[in-house]
């Protein structure tokens, strides 16, 4: 009889404490991660002059750079790039402007990369392009061209032994007069195979082979500038 109520009460115990949760899961919750959204920007704007830096000295203005806000994030990284030297510098913002000191009469590109300290991932915003206006200058530059197909890196099959190759011009002064494609199997493209007011142009490949081209814009002021170098791969 003893050993029934034991039982008995054993069981009651055991319905108690599983009432009570102790056989629930009480392991911490992993707190959610918002990931940051990407920017929109507002000043500069795209391939235009800029003509509303603060001159510095002859040779340097300060440029208001400013964007729309985004989500889900404690801080931005505007990186701009000198279109002419290739150096790209990075600036730290706690808001949605901020002013950066540049050099006149240099076409810039730039972004917006969103961070937060929660998480290593970023968002990164269209790169948008501008020229930054120079004492006396009334005409400028072409902005360097931007291939568009095949794109860079890329692994391509020809038709009839012939890829077609797109790019994208753009200048400030609405004035572009042509574009000269240099293509070939060098690194360092030289053979010229057309002067066009396209912006495409069908080449002929050999399968198996990576080649390499650039496009040279020239504006109705002689003014010009040369892409960096494109390279694709055929089947």
């Amino acid at each position: 009889m003893q050993t029934r109520y034991l039982k008995i009460y054993g069981f009651i115990i055991a319905v108690i404490l599983t009432s009570c949760g102790g056989g629930g899961d009480d392991s911490p919750t992993e707190p959610e991660i918002f990931i940051p959204t990407a920017v929109e920007l507002s000043l500069p704007a795209n391939d235009e002059v800029c003509l509303t830096g603060v001159s510095v000295n002859d040779s340097q203005a300060t440029v208001a750079f400013s964007w729309q806000a985004a989500t889900n994030v404690d801080s931005y990284n505007v990186e701009v790039k000198n279109l002419t030297s290739g150096q790209v510098s990075t600036f730290a913002s706690a808001t949605e402007a901020t002013n950066i000191t540049l050099n006149k009469g240099e076409p810039y590109s730039w972004q917006v990369i969103s961070t937060s300290s929660s998480t290593t991932e970023t968002a990164e915003s269209a790169i948008w392009k501008f020229y930054l206006a120079g004492d006396g200058v009334v005409n400028y530059a072409p902005f360097m061209a931007e291939a568009l197909v095949p794109a860079v890196g890329a692994t391509v099959t020809a038709t009839s032994s012939k890829v077609t190759l797109s790019w994208q011009g753009a200048d400030v002064d609405n004035d572009i007069k042509d574009y000269e494609v240099f293509f070939g199997t060098a690194t360092l493209p030289t053979t010229s195979l057309s002067v066009t007011t396209d912006t495409f142009l069908e080449v002929d490949v050999t399968a198996n082979t990576i080649y390499y081209w650039r496009v040279k814009t020239t504006d109705e002021e002689a003014n010009s500038s040369i892409s960096e170098i494109f390279e694709f791969k055929v089947n």
